[in-house]
């Protein structure tokens, strides 16, 4: 494999990447704080020139307040003529002309201005007047027409009701003048906002200025951007360019009161040129600086991982040689390379490359060994490690050698296939180590009746094959089972506990040519499954009609899953009564099939065959599912208090989600859990008494009632039925049908009545067809009764009818 792209190209790319962002990053971080520095400074150098302003308009106007009151109070202290002040005043122009700019003086009394009461003011210099009159204190005002001027209103205080006032204009120029000494600001105006014929306001200068002055100005003014607005000046300024030079643009609004909607603003433009070529040149130091270290850092890096590069391709191209068992210049090599300083630190390469080093030792030494071990592993794969028999591997082998030589010899080839029976019992109860040794000594006494010529091998599991060749006929196959089987007849000792093994025989016996060894197993296995079918040890020849019946099951369950998906299941309903009262107590929900080709299909026929499909219990819970659906159907009309028999297989009644449906259908149905009543078989039971016995307590503490079925005819004992948590027992209809005939089926069934009557338990008679079977339950004291004489199971699509025919105040009308 030719590198492309090797892993320290990567490496280096990777860091490379993660130096150039953090370079990035860091750089802008740097120049934008660099622009933020410059919009702080240029708002706080906005902030001190508005305090400058407010300072010298403060200066003016108190100098002014202070004179006129001092020369008004110097000139009314001998006399209070107003017409000698203002004539006083008058003289005093021209001094204040000079010291004080201004350029027009007025005394005003109640009548008007002193001295000259034909003069008609300005109306904003007469609500001047009269805002002093009314508030005593001094007004300042600023009215801009072509220019702008500042007016003082000064009152002086007299003995008259209505006090004279002293107004005096003057020019915005001395403001001007301090605020340009004292700031570093390039030009200075007095502007205001006037409106277009369009309705725009634009910017106008109110400053007596010189025409070049006025002319830069409004060159200046024309390059405010399009957008720009007048907070934004006055916070902070506006940024242009002009003639080359780098201006700030800002307005500072005046602390005054305005005539006629004036409201006139100093326009300072500062020029920070130098200051913006400060910027870029530090940006320009940053960037350089960034790109200085990045390349440094690049050739460093470059240089550092270079060396791993050519040691890391090194190692890659001596490992190939290892899988070519070229060990010899394996080692060359790495002496070569080998060759290092004097002092070098040890780092995770030169750990590879010793670890390449003992790798290829390592390899060399198992090559020695390979030879011997490749023997022992074509021995073992073909044969079991547990019980050193051949395994399926070789099974196959030697079955298709032998169904060659029977072709050619005209003789039979015989397969048996066997299972120990009930064997994951022993490894869930006893640990797999105590299996194991169970599956050896089973394989010793396997292999004990055959031949040499024969073969005997672990299939896998607990299941075993034996191939025997050279047969003539077969009965010498079924010696061979019976010999086996009889090998099973003593316990098996392990761990000095005795195990009763029952196995169960398959035997499929050919001589065609054809035959291959998948189909000769196929037919063993079948056979096999009749033999365990049996429930016992025993064995069973294939023929032809085991495979039908294996090809019906498949057919059936296909056809069955079918039926319940098309609503072809239903259930019979058979009433149970109280045998002494005739009241109906219940009924016992029985599993109907109507096929739309094949009609009625009896459940004796294909309950069987899908007992033990995945199948049936899918179709258990549908039956709890419509069971108590009849139940909640039956109280809604009428019927309360009535139970339904359920009869379980014994999948479901081990399935652990059953408590759950079970009890999530009586919440759905809104019923009684003591309505519903669960039929279990005594073999259900004794296949599993402790788990059986858990499964019935938790049901029983649910509220349901459990009955046991068919008592008598499997392991019937008094000893589980006293630790069995049921309800009811039911005694099966074998022994109901010759009571009134047979005389040992009469005690049997009359000794039963009575055991269950002391265990405290109720008795349900099966089977009930003639009146003396009745009349003789009822001398016996059975509890309830069901059969043929009471009813036939009734469809559900007749249970009404019948019910309303039948049922008269909860009681069964009947010819009993």
């Amino acid at each position: 494999m030719q590198v492309k792209l090797s892993f320290t190209t990567k490496t280096i790319l990777i860091l490379l990447a993660m130096v150039l962002t953090v370079t990035v990053v860091i750089s802008t971080m740097l120049i934008r704080e660099s622009e933020s520095n410059i919009t702080f400074q240029q708002q706080e150098e906005q902030v001190s020139n508005q305090r400058r302003l407010q300072l010298f308009s403060d200066v003016l106007h108190s100098r002014m307040v202070m004179w006129v009151d001092t020369f008004s109070q110097a000139e009314l202290k001998n006399h209070q003529d107003l017409s000698k002040l203002a004539l006083a005043l008058k003289n005093t122009q021209e001094y204040l002309m000079l010291n004080f700019q201004v350029e027009s003086l007025f005394l005003f009394d109640e009548y008007g201005v002193v001295g000259d009461r034909q003069a008609e003011p300005p109306v904003f210099v007469q609500r001047l007047v009269k805002s002093t009159q009314t508030t005593l204190e001094s007004k300042t005002l600023v009215t801009c027409e072509l220019i702008c001027r500042f007016y003082l209103s000064v009152p002086i205080m007299t003995s008259d009701d209505v006090v004279p006032v002293v107004v005096m204009s003057t020019s915005m120029r001395e403001i001007l003048s301090l605020f340009s000494r004292s700031t570093d600001a390039y030009k200075l105006a007095m502007v205001q906002f006037t409106t277009t014929d369009h309705g725009t306001k634009v910017l106008s200068l109110s400053s007596q200025l010189a025409p070049l002055n006025r002319e830069y100005l409004n060159r200046v003014i024309d390059a405010l951007p399009s957008d720009w607005n007048p907070d934004e000046l006055v916070i902070r300024g506006q940024r242009v360019t002009h003639n080359n030079q780098d201006l700030l643009v800002s307005l500072l609004p005046f602390p005054y009161t305005y005539a006629n909607n004036d409201h006139p603003y100093l326009l300072v433009v500062r020029d920070i040129s130098v200051l913006l070529k400060q910027k870029a040149q530090y940006e320009l130091l940053v960037i350089a600086s960034a790109a200085g270290l990045f390349v440094v850092f690049s050739l460093l890096l470059s240089l550092f991982l270079n060396q791993y590069r050519t040691r890391l391709i090194a190692v890659s191209e001596r490992l190939p040689m290892l899988a070519q068992h070229n060990f010899k210049e394996f080692y060359a090599l790495s002496a070569r390379r080998s060759i290092s300083p004097a002092f070098r630190l040890t780092d995770e390469l030169d750990v590879v490359e010793q670890a390449a080093n003992d790798l290829a030792k390592q390899l060399e030494d198992f090559d020695g060994q390979m030879a011997i071990n490749t023997a022992k592993l074509e021995k073992m794969a073909m044969f079991d490690v547990l019980t050193g028999l051949p395994n399926r591997n070789m099974l196959t082998f030697q079955i298709e050698q032998q169904l060659a030589l029977a072709a050619r010899d005209d003789r039979l080839v015989a397969l048996m296939f066997m299972d120990l029976d009930d064997f994951k019992k022993v490894n869930d109860s006893y640990g797999h180590d105590v299996g194991d040794k169970l599956l050896k000594a089973a394989a010793m006494r396997i292999s004990k009746p055959i031949r040499e010529t024969d073969i005997a091998s672990r299939f896998g599991g607990d299941e075993f094959v034996v191939l025997l060749s050279d047969i003539d006929t077969k009965e010498q196959v079924t010696l061979v089972a019976k010999k086996i089987i009889a090998e099973f007849a003593q316990p098996i000792e392990v761990n000095k506990l005795q195990f009763y093994v029952s196995i169960s025989i398959g035997v499929a016996i050919t001589r065609q040519a054809r035959a291959t060894p998948v189909e000769l197993l196929r037919h063993a296995d079948i056979a096999m499954y009749e033999a365990k079918a049996k429930k016992g040890t025993g064995y069973r020849v294939y023929d032809a009609t085991m495979n039908l019946k294996v090809m019906k099951k498949v057919e059936l369950e296909a056809e069955a899953r079918v039926a319940l998906r098309e609503n072809q299941f239903s259930l019979a309903l058979q009433p149970q009564l109280d045998l002494k009262t005739h009241k109906l107590l219940g009924f016992e929900a029985l599993l109907r099939w109507y096929h739309p080709d094949k009609g009625h299909i009896s459940p004796a026929e294909f309950i069987p065959l899908l007992e033990n499909t995945a199948f049936m219990l899918e179709l258990d819970y549908w039956v709890i599912n419509k069971a108590t659906q009849l139940v909640r159907e039956l109280n809604a009309n009428g019927y309360p208090g009535i139970k339904v028999a359920i009869n379980l297989s014994a999948a479901q009644f081990l399935d652990p989600s059953l408590p759950n449906f079970l009890q999530q259908q009586i919440i759905n149905n809104d019923i009684a859990p003591s309505q519903v009543c669960l039929e279990l078989t005594e073999t259900v039971l004794v296949t599993d008494i402790e788990r059986a016995t858990s499964v019935m307590r938790k049901i029983r503490e649910m509220g349901c009632m459990l009955a046991i079925d068919d008592f008598g005819t499997g392991y019937s004992s008094l000893s589980y039925l006293k630790s069995l948590p049921a309800d009811y027992i039911k005694i099966d209809r074998s022994f109901i049908s010759n009571i009134t005939e047979n005389a040992d089926d009469r005690n049997i069934v009359h000794s039963t009545i009575s055991m269950v009557r002391n265990l405290n338990l109720q008795v349900i008679a099966e089977g009930i067809e003639t009146i003396e079977q009745h009349e003789m339950l009822c001398h016996f004291e059975a509890h309830q009764g069901q059969g043929y004489l009471i009813s036939r199971p009734i469809p559900e699509t007749e249970l009404w009818n019948t019910l309303e025919d039948k049922v008269s105040s909860g009681v069964w009308k009947s010819t009993i």
